[in-house]
């Protein structure tokens, strides 16, 4: 019966969510034959009213255009002198996710899974979420708790904690999460069995495991004292640090370790694998860092640059000396960032416009979006204003099975 109930509730959601074959298309047309029809009545008295108006649309659609080309994104400087409205969203609801896999997202309401056919599961009252490899389960802060669950949200055991809970990130291996307490980072074993503390006065940027697949010993880099730290897990040796740095807002191995990269409020810095400086990327004169995510593979890195009223969203080489390209730019913030797990394009959210922008880095034109983006994740209640939902992570359709060796790292949402 449970089973029953389940699959009706998926047709239900199924049917909702439906639309018409080639439905893009038809309203295309049916736009088409409405203008004509418009510009076949007579002129009235305010013609000249819509003539400006029309100007000044035609005169939008040229600057977006010009935003969208590398031509339009240098003389815009990345971000100031040409910025886009805000899109029209593509579709009204979330239908289903542009790219194959399964995303994690933080709203005011919890914790929620959203598979690609656009199903949706809330996981729990849980301020934070991360992946383990493979997408097999999923560690959550709540309050003075860690816990571990599945992705149907049964929870598999939880951790009390002396402090409150945040950033937990699960090991490249599997077999341990690391999370803050407080102000302390701690490691707890993915079966509960044991948990130690690794570094205490720990910065609130999220720590950031090496990706080093089982056996071999575990490594973390996290923020103390004004560097970033390069540790041991299980033994607490270090490794290395960076030099003296404005604390990042996060952190990220790149090049299957290579490289540690960290994001600041006003620069990216890449660092050696102990943390030697190796070159810094400024942002935008002005701008200033408000998320970041790396893309699977590590060889690029999505920045949300803010200056004033205006947000852009960035894309840095990290595998070369390049200069920043700009993807997209509107008025108002963006908040929440994260890159699919095939790496075909980049989810931001446009809290204003309550959207989800998919931004294709490879791609030509206005990014796709999605609208109501608040309603999809308040649980049936009416939309508070709160924080607005945030993409955690983008991880494969179907999680891999117990026991299987070499899994792969799941792609991670930028920090809270």
């Amino acid at each position: 019966m449970t089973r029953r109930s389940a699959f009706e509730r998926r047709l239900r959601r199924e049917f909702d969510g439906a639309r018409p074959p080639r439905a893009d298309a038809a309203e295309r047309r049916a736009w088409h034959v409405v203008r004509a029809a418009h510009a076949a009545r007579p002129p009235v008295r305010a013609a000249h009213r819509a003539a400006r108006l029309a100007a000044a649309v035609a005169a939008a659609v040229l600057a977006a255009a010009l935003a969208l080309t590398p031509a339009g994104a240098k003389m815009g400087d990345w971000i100031d002198d040409v910025v886009n409205r805000a899109p029209e969203a593509n579709r009204a609801s979330l239908s289903s996710l542009p790219a194959p896999g399964r995303l994690l997202v933080v709203a005011d309401s919890g914790a929620w899974l959203v598979h690609d056919d656009g199903g949706r599961r809330r996981l729990g009252g849980f301020s934070d979420v991360t992946w383990s490899p493979g997408g097999l389960f999923v560690a959550a802060a709540r309050g003075h708790e860690l816990a571990a669950l599945d992705p149907l949200g049964h929870e598999r055991w939880t951790r009390p904690a002396s402090g409150p809970v945040s950033v937990p990130r699960w090991s490249p291996d599997g077999y341990r999460v690391a999370y803050r307490s407080g102000t302390e980072l701690r490691v707890a074993t993915a079966n509960n069995s044991d948990d130690w503390p690794l570094a205490r006065g720990t910065a609130r940027t999220p720590p950031a495991w090496k990706p080093l697949a089982a056996p071999a010993e575990q490594v973390l880099a996290f923020a103390a004292g004004g560097r970033v730290r390069i540790l041991q897990a299980d033994t607490g040796d270090e490794l290395g640090r960076t030099p003296v740095e404005p604390t990042p807002r996060e952190i990220w191995w790149a090049e299957d370790g290579r490289r540690l990269v960290t994001v600041g409020s006003r620069a990216v810095r890449i660092h050696g694998s102990r943390g030697r400086l190796l070159r810094a990327v400024e942002l935008p004169a002005g701008s200033k860092a408000a998320g970041s995510a790396v893309a699977p593979g590590g060889r690029r890195l999505a920045v949300i640059a803010t200056r004033g009223s205006a947000s852009s969203l960035l894309v840095l080489r990290l595998d070369r000396a390049a200069r920043p390209r700009s993807l997209f730019s509107a008025r108002g913030e963006f908040a929440g960032v994260t890159w699919s797990i095939d790496g075909s394009l980049v989810v931001v959210g446009l809290p204003q416009a309550d959207q989800w922008l998919y931004v294709r880095p490879r791609g030509a034109g206005a990014p796709d979006s999605v609208g109501r983006i608040r309603h999809s994740f308040e649980g049936g209640v009416a939309p508070r204003r709160g924080s607005f939902p945030r993409p955690a992570g983008w991880c494969y359709r179907e999680p891999a099975d117990l026991g299987t060796s070499g899994q792969r790292p799941c792609s991670s949402g930028s920090a809270p």
